[in-house]
């Protein structure tokens, strides 16, 4: 009994010191509670299969008021964030610059065929960049010119039934017009490596310095703060530049994914992404010091936010506002768009430079923070 009772008591005690030793350590804190805390929101509102509000421009050829009828049926749809356009000319070039996913062209001689008794047609531009969401917004339009078509024959008798009833939707892709989705997936599945390259190993290696008394004896030389943080970034950035032509090569030449633009596209966008992950990595280490924490936290403020909230697999349309706004402090919402353009579109180097001046500005931010925690002396 006295056996049994001491087994008791040492369990008891292993049991008390490992319970400390839990609630001294934060990074254990935080994979318990922050951590299935943080996924679970993000995991519950952010992926998402339903799209709302989709951002769709609209063109009235024909302003006569059976076609502006139209108008007001998309416009009142919760499904279509429309917006009106003056010309076709308009309403592409928002296709193009990847502000509108869709634009709805209604021809100038869409009323008259209807009186008629031909068959009018209405042409549907869609941005095949992303072929599963450009068959979602093609259902929803049609499904909006069905209640449309249904209501216009209840309201007007002077209509020709069997005109309204043949009316077409004639759907066109723009870009990715084999509708391969492996064309979309792929490009974004270089930024989701590029973001683990360059945010992930960059904190793990420099956080082990940190741990093995090698950054102390950097921070002891004569070299200034700016010098050791470029020069400890620089070779990481080096080395995503060489990661992300080889996940070029390899979709290029092995997955047959198309490259409409130039390489020099490419780097460009790249070389601004992979400064704002290495900067981020760097920033990482400095203040946890530490690999195991170094790692929990690239995992939970950089990989994962930049793989959910990219749109790479969800729209981030479907996201709450909350979340929508979130989207625009992660670098990978904006490096997603230049590489598809790339890809699938070409140089249009208006929307690249509008995408990367603001990766550039989410790398400056990480840049300043973290020469600002790396410490200047040692204490």
């Amino acid at each position: 009994m006295t056996r049994v009772l001491q087994r008791i008591e040492r369990l008891l005690a292993i049991i008390q010191k490992e319970t400390y030793q839990i609630m001294r350590d934060p990074s254990a804190l935080l994979v318990a509670f922050v951590l299935p805390v943080i996924m679970l929101f993000i995991f519950g509102y952010a992926l998402s299969l339903d799209v709302e509000r989709v951002k769709i421009g609209v063109v009235m050829e024909d302003r006569a008021p059976i076609s502006r009828k139209l108008w007001d049926f998309l416009n009142a749809s919760r499904y279509f964030d429309a917006t009106f356009y003056d010309s076709r000319a308009q309403a592409e070039a928002a296709l193009v610059n990847a502000t509108k996913r869709a634009a709805l062209i209604v021809p100038n001689d869409f009323s008259k065929r209807i009186e008629r008794g031909e068959t009018p047609e209405v042409q549907l531009l869609l941005d095949g960049c992303e072929p599963n969401m450009a068959l979602i917004i093609e259902n929803y339009v049609r499904g909006v010119f069905q209640k449309y078509l249904s209501a216009l024959q209840a309201e007007t008798q002077t209509v020709n039934v069997n005109a309204l009833n043949a009316t077409q939707i004639q759907s066109r892709l723009r870009f990715n017009v084999a509708q391969i989705t492996r064309n979309s997936l792929i490009p974004g599945s270089i930024a989701l490596v590029l973001a683990m390259i360059g945010t992930l190993l960059t904190a793990m290696i420099v956080a082990r310095e940190w741990e093995r008394g090698t950054m102390e004896a950097t921070l002891s030389t004569s070299i200034g703060l700016f010098e050791m943080v470029l020069g400890k970034l620089l070779p990481y950035f080096a080395l995503g530049i060489v990661t992300s032509l080889l996940c070029l090569g390899i979709a290029r030449f092995v997955m047959g994914t198309p490259i409409e633009g130039s390489l020099c596209a490419y780097l460009a966008s790249t070389s601004a992404f992979l400064f704002v992950t290495t900067s981020q990595g760097l920033l990482i280490s400095s203040v946890c010091r530490n690999q195991t924490r170094a790692s929990q936290v690239a995992l939970l403020v950089s990989f994962l936010p930049n793989f959910i909230l990219s749109g790479v697999l969800f729209e981030i349309s479907a996201m709450p506002e909350a979340l929508q706004i979130l989207t625009y402090f992660f670098p990978a919402r904006y490096y997603v768009v230049c590489i598809q353009t790339v890809c699938m579109a070409g140089d249009l180097w208006t929307l690249l430079a509008n995408q990367i001046q603001y990766i550039m500005l989410i790398g400056v931010v990480s840049f300043v923070a973290t020469l600002v925690a790396t410490p200047k002396r040692l204490i």
